[in-house]
């Protein structure tokens, strides 16, 4: 859905502003965020009501995609589909066994000590001439391209496919790993959120900091324009 102009003609709860609006259907409602223009430049408060909308048809696009791709995949892997048969991407648990540093272990207390971690991967399953074949890689080592390359070699080593830039070419895009994370934790999983690419991390970061500068100065104009 569009950017509702108030500016001019007023909302009838006599807001002047822009609305945004974009319906989601994993949330079955429309989300919308409002706007004021008072004692602001609209042109600036236009462009930020615009990367919101854009923000948000891109997460819709996401979730569409998921939901298209749910239709030809067999239930138990459609949350993991990368749009090439044979790859999945996930979080893979692992469990890491450590001894007690402690010289010498209390009474009732355990010596080796668990915990559990979990990790993004493309996962390349299937089988050739009926024997089956796994390999993962790992994104948090490679880096989200690089195993993606990866991945998609083995795949075509395996199957012998000797051109597969069209393969290459269907790379996911890194945000879907959130809504993979998502997608797991409800199943019972505890992903924690620095376990996610470091690449999609980092470009989050970016975004908040530009965010919080920009709130900085459209609070520091605000300043400005009451004095």
């Amino acid at each position: 859905m569009p950017i509702y102009d108030h500016t001019e003609t007023v909302h009838p709860s006599g807001f002047r502003g822009f609305r945004v609006t974009r319906y989601f259907a994993s949330e079955k409602k429309n989300r919308q965020r409002w706007f004021g223009i008072k004692g602001q430049e609209i042109a600036a408060v236009r462009k930020e009501a615009e990367a919101l909308l854009s923000e948000w048809e891109f997460e819709a696009s996401l979730e569409k995609s998921q939901r298209d791709r749910l239709k030809v995949e067999r239930p138990q892997n459609s949350a993991y589909v990368t749009g090439v048969s044979g790859i999945k991407m996930k979080f893979v648990r692992h469990i890491k066994r450590r001894q007690s540093r402690a010289k010498k272990a209390k009474p009732g207390r355990k010596k080796i000590y668990t915990s559990v971690i979990y990790t993004p991967y493309f996962v390349v399953s299937g089988s050739v001439e009926g024997k089956k074949y796994i390999r993962k890689f790992n994104i948090k080592t490679l880096g989200f391209d690089l195993a993606w390359l990866k991945a998609v070699t083995y795949l075509a080593e395996t199957k012998q496919i000797k051109q597969y830039d069209h393969l290459l070419a269907k790379k996911p895009p890194i945000e879907q790993f959130r809504l993979i994370m998502d997608w797991q934790n409800r199943q019972g999983y505890e992903i924690q959120e620095h376990r996610l690419p470091d690449e999609l991390l980092e470009a989050e970061k970016k975004v908040s900091n530009e965010d919080s500068t920009h709130l900085m100065e459209k609070n520091l104009r605000m300043m400005h324009s009451n004095l």
